[in-house]
């Protein structure tokens, strides 16, 4: 490798930031700026490796060194973003989301962001976009394989030039084989963690090694085709790849390839070169690190801030704030802590042992005081607390891959005669408190079958979750064949998978909620959308007509409207801002009746049955409040924790109208119905403040 500079290099940092940023603005052109980063990889180990191996060649590389080098290059402007971030973050962010930056400003410090967030979401879901640190990952990795390679190196690099390429070439097959596994068969940890990355990394070390002390001097045609077949593989990624790409993995090959062959080809005399080292295009190169580091922060704040869509040209104004306040931190951070005049090696390593104490100490105390609640008013507070609610009852529902066996579920009022069971997802989970505590006066136990998004129906499961089904028929089987049972109150977010898309109130609430299919479990790939909700609704109905027939009651709640926003964080957001409200939020009635058309369509195919009632919880939240709109407060009172589940004040509302339906149908007497309403008060105010303090225990025990 020469050491002469390469401004072309500088260029090729530009080609990776500037998509990275586009595709983080949601620039549909730019579908797969997000190979960007592998750009990075590949430049980063090519210049990194170039380093280590040329000391080691000349016999004076130092690992305190090659540490002090990482530090000054990685660590100010880091800290300086994370500073600003938690900064505008205590203002802006509410507890819930305070919280989580906290706990990400931990592993950020740990370099260890990429275990976090891969344990903690997937890069392409919509609350991505709402992670500041999220785009840290890519730090974690690089210093993950610099915490490893300069040993590795020490014991390999004083080989045979021509052994020690044999030697990485090895390891980048080895990665690359498993990245090209984990791409089908573990998505998120292929993406985010060390293993399946470093051959990318590997990629830039190889052609370091192979150029150390000569450059390939082709014919200048031959560079010139090399150059722009580089950056034609390059644009063919940027421009091409989606989300849908099973990324990294043979597929990054084209990426990782196109970056080799700028590297090999590109200098001063080719054309590749010559538009690489444009003054433009290194400039941006040049604060690069800083750019990648702001553009992410920038852009969730914003939408933190923002109570829509944010247009395009809001995204280009983003990006351009984010380049400025790179060259910023580039000429006032960066390079000031890379003087070695201005701060030696013992200050830089003190002062960045002390910045990530205090980062992590800080993010410490942001993550177990759950966002620090306090930092707003008491009208405020309780608003925020308002969401902890999706806490309640959290730890007795079925989740993928953690199926609760039915004998293990939560019981409540344990010592009852008679059993309620309340069956569905996670939209009956509010149900179960304030029915437990209507009928512990009645001397009955309630039972919580709950599977996350897995809708009431036997025979039926989620398109993306075969154990969804296989709860379900447990769950038939358990009501049919215990006579304890008396009563089945179901509920799920039907709309959701009989519609197979997400829910947009058309009013600026999109969810981003993950949108599965409801299909027969004997015909999993069912492409036709009405034969596949005919199919489903049919299976409805005779999961209810089995139950019914066998002398169970049975409530069948239709859907609950859905509202698009987080209630309680919308209504928070606009006070913090000084955003006046000058009515109740709502959604549109005509909007949620288009939503459920199919859902209301199957679901008033149900057989009437003396043992059954069916309850529109419409009918007690829209066009009742506010005319044509479904509210989700009633005064200070919020109906909803987040964006379609209710708080428990609605559910307790829900819970009455089942009530008064009961007594209407004969189920419950007049006195039965007083005396309901009249126990287990304390229970209540118990489930409102914490799932533990509820009387609860698993079946057994």
């Amino acid at each position: 490798m020469t050491t002469h500079y390469r401004p072309e290099i500088d260029g090729l940092r530009a080609v990776a930031v500037i998509p990275v940023i586009l595709f983080h603005a949601g620039f549909e052109t730019f579908s797969g700026g997000y190979v960007g980063v592998d750009i990075f990889f590949v430049i980063s180990g090519y210049l990194i490796t170039g380093i280590i191996y040329n000391e080691i060649v000349e016999g004076k590389f130092s690992i305190a060194n090659f540490y002090e080098r990482r530090a000054r290059r990685i660590l100010p402007a880091l800290f300086f973003v994370s500073i600003v971030c938690m900064a505008v973050a205590w203002v802006w962010m509410l507890p819930e989301e305070f919280a989580s930056l906290s706990q990400s400003l931990i592993a950020v410090n740990l370099f260890i962001s990429n275990i976090h967030f891969w344990q903690d979401m997937d890069y392409f879901a919509g609350p991505a976009e709402m992670k500041p640190f999220l785009h840290t990952w890519s730090l974690a990795v690089e210093e993950q394989f610099y915490l490893f390679f300069p040993l590795f190196m020490l014991l390999v690099g004083w080989v045979k030039k021509w052994l020690l390429i044999v030697i990485l070439t090895l390891c980048f097959l080895v990665s690359l084989a498993l990245s090209e596994y984990a791409s089908t068969h573990h998505p998120s940890a292929n993406f985010y963690l060390l293993p399946t990355r470093a051959w990318e990394l590997v990629a830039g070390g190889i052609i370091a090694v192979f150029l150390h002390r000569h450059r390939v001097q082709p014919p200048l045609w031959v560079s010139n085709v090399g150059g722009v077949v580089g950056v034609v593989m390059l644009l063919y990624a940027i421009l091409v790849f989606d989300q849908s790409i099973p990324f990294p993995g043979m597929w990054a090959l084209i990426p990782v390839l196109g970056t080799t062959l700028v590297i090999l080809f590109a200098g001063e005399r080719d054309i590749t070169g010559k538009v690489l080292s444009f003054k433009p295009m290194v400039g941006i190169g040049l604060i690069s690190y800083s750019a990648y580091l702001w553009h992410q922060p920038v852009f969730a704040f914003a939408r933190e801030r923002s109570f829509g869509p944010i247009s395009n040209i809001d995204f280009i104004l983003l990006s351009i704030l984010s380049l400025l306040l790179a060259w910023f931190s580039w000429h006032y951070v960066e390079l000031p802590f890379r003087n070695r005049k201005k701060y030696t090696r013992p200050q830089i390593f003190k002062a960045a042992l002390a910045m990530s104490c205090l980062m992590i100490g800080v993010g410490s105390y942001g993550y177990y005081s759950q966002g620090i609640p306090w930092r707003f008013d008491g009208e405020l507070e309780n608003l925020v607390m308002v969401r902890s609610q999706k806490n309640i009852n959290a730890n007795c529902q079925s989740t993928p891959g953690n199926l609760i066996p039915l004998e293990e579920t939560c019981v409540y009022n344990e010592s009852g005669d008679k059993t309620v069971v309340i069956w569905g997802d996670s939209q009956a989970t509010p149900l179960v408190g304030p029915v437990a505590e209507r009928v512990d006066a009645l001397g009955m136990k309630v039972r919580q079958f709950i599977y996350t998004n897995c809708l009431p129906i036997a025979g039926y499961t989620r398109s993306d979750e075969p154990e969804c089904g296989r709860h379900n028929e447990q769950v038939l089987e358990y009501v049919l064949e215990d006579d304890s049972v008396e009563l089945v109150i179901m509920l799920g977010r039907y709309p959701l998978q009989f519609e197979g898309v997400s829910f947009d109130n058309g009013e600026g609430g999109i969810e981003h909620d993950e949108a599965v299919r409801a299909v027969p479990m004997n015909r999993l790939d069912i492409a036709d959308d009405k034969l596949r909700v005919d199919e489903v609704g049919s299976l409805l109905q005779e999961t209810v007509q089995r139950m019914v027939s066998a002398g169970k009651r049975v409530i069948l709640l239709y859907p609950v409207p859905e509202v698009g926003w987080d209630v309680p964080y919308l209504l928070v957001k606009e006070r913090i801002f000084g955003i006046k409200r000058f009515a109740p939020l709502s959604t549109s009635y005509d909007v949620f009746k288009q939503r459920t058309a199919s859902a209301y369509e199957q679901m008033s195919r149900v057989v009437e049955h003396d043992n059954l009632i069916k309850i529109e919880p419409a009918r007690l939240f829209c066009d009742t409040y506010l005319p044509s709109r479904c509210a989700t407060q009633v005064e200070d009172e919020l109906l909803y924790y987040d964006n379609n589940h209710l708080s428990v004040s609605g559910a307790s509302m829900l819970t009455s109208q089942i009530f008064d339906e009961m007594k209407n149908k004969g189920w419950v007497s007049e006195e039965e119905l007083k005396l309901s309403m009249l126990g287990g008060g304390s229970t209540g105010g118990a489930m409102q403040q914490d799932d533990s303090e509820y009387v609860q225990r698993e079946a057994g025990q």
